[in-house]
């Protein structure tokens, strides 16, 4: 009874974690963890690595000799011969028992099978790093969708302040309509504010459920409404320096990319293949040992003495001499030649396209820090115009048109300024993916 009492107490006293557990944020960094913990794409990409690493086990296999043992019960009736007494013998049942062991071993066949090999090796790594290859993008689309939620979030909560905002400054315009210090046209024109405003809200709103599905789809999460992500950056990442893009840096940067080292790999594997194509021009040498014995009842002796006296053992050496087929032979080694000429093609524009995007989002976060810098001195300077503006229409020194211009104005301001701020982060985070 007081173990039961005392289980129905625990119960209640972990019943209330649960929901905080829930609602645990979503940090950037735990984001990326269960989506590459749960992303389709990487778990077809896994199963592929595991395929390319049987196949090394194969190919390593092939280079152990095959051994076969083999036993055989034979019967025999009818009409036979009698090799001892050389009659012929009708209608009776002979019993014939054989056993070998057999063992096989290529000694050489133009080295085919240690490139076959080598080349499953490369494969294996360039799964390997195809793996990283697609890490590395899905952290990038995971971060461009958080900032991108971050983004939505704090553009709707501005949202709703200016939309607070104005409908009390449109009760307090009712008020002075009805003491005859504005007119009634001013209650008019901030009634349509206020519906632009709540029209502007609603839009801010719709992004953020926008956000939250384009998040939870990469991160192959259900997507709730009340997603639980945390911001987890500072101002101190906002004001980190843009990396100077040197040659060098820019050099290191492409030796650590796995979409480039994926195309180095594939190089090798071509390569390999190819000498394996052309191994097989050269003649292949192949060892084979054996060892058997019988039993027949046709002949004299015991099952024992039988199996002893017909002891045969052997020893084969054989050696193939490829003359003419046809020209596969040639064929395969032009078709691994040009797959080799395409695969240094491929990794040139690899190459290429990786320096590009690199040198494109240095200049871009450069630019991202010119923008965040303005908008930010923009913003400064529309909220004292705001507050001036609005402090002069309270005391009737200006007009409810005047009123709305500015807050129009900082509302640009403000959304410039969240735009441009998200943006830059995203750049930083970005040229750090490269840097690791």
């Amino acid at each position: 009874m007081k173990r039961i009492l005392l289980l129905q107490v625990l119960l209640l006293l972990a019943l209330p974690a649960a929901p905080l557990a829930a609602q645990e944020p979503w940090t950037l960094e735990r984001c990326i963890q269960y989506g590459m913990e749960h992303n389709t794409g990487l778990q077809e990409q896994a199963v592929e690595t595991a395929l390319r690493k049987a196949v090394l086990r194969e190919k390593t296999a092939a280079h152990f000799p095959q051994v076969s043992a083999t036993i055989a019960q034979d019967w025999n009736w009818g009409r036979s011969v009698d090799m001892q007494e050389l009659v012929i013998i009708h209608n009776k049942l002979t019993r014939a028992t054989g056993a070998s062991l057999s063992a096989s071993l290529p000694l050489f066949d133009g080295l085919g099978r240690h490139f076959d090999r080598r080349a499953a090796g490369k494969a294996v790594e360039g799964a390997v790093l195809d793996g990283e290859a697609m890490r590395r993008t899905l952290a990038i689309d995971i971060t461009r969708a958080y900032l991108q939620l971050m983004l939505s979030r704090q553009v709707e909560a501005s949202a709703r302040e200016s939309h607070a905002t104005i409908v009390l400054q449109r009760e307090r315009t009712a008020q002075l309509v009805a003491a005859g210090s504005q007119p009634k046209s001013a209650l008019s024109e901030l009634d349509a504010q206020v519906a632009a405003e709540k029209a502007a809200l609603v839009e801010a709103s719709c992004q953020v459920r926008t956000a939250v599905l384009a998040l939870a789809s990469l991160m192959n999460l259900p997507a709730e409404k009340d997603f639980p992500a945390g911001e987890a950056f500072g101002e101190e990442e906002i004001g980190s320096a843009v990396p100077v893009l040197s040659q060098t840096r820019l050099e290191d940067w492409l030796w650590q990319d796995p979409r480039i080292q994926s195309a180095k790999t594939a190089i090798r594997t071509a390569a390999d293949l190819h000498a394996a194509a052309k191994g097989a021009f050269f003649p292949s040498l192949h060892l084979t040992a054996g060892y058997g014995t019988y039993y027949s009842s046709a002949a004299d002796g015991s099952f024992r003495t039988q199996l002893g006296e017909n002891r045969n053992p052997s020893l084969s050496l054989q050696l193939v001499i490829p003359l003419f087929d046809a020209l596969q032979r040639t064929s395969q080694a032009r078709r691994a030649r040009l797959d080799l000429e395409r695969a240094r093609i491929q990794a040139e524009k690899v190459r290429t396209q990786v320096a590009a995007e690199i040198r494109s989002a240095a200049i871009e976060a450069e630019n991202c820090c010119q923008k965040y810098l303005s908008a930010e001195e923009t913003l400064q300077a529309m909220q004292e115009l705001l507050a001036v503006t609005e402090a002069k229409y309270e005391l009737g020194a200006t007009s409810a048109l005047d009123y709305i211009m500015a807050r129009n104005r900082h509302a640009k301001a403000r959304s410039d300024f969240l735009q441009a701020k998200w943006q830059y982060l995203f750049q930083l985070k970005l040229l750090e993916s490269y840097r690791q």
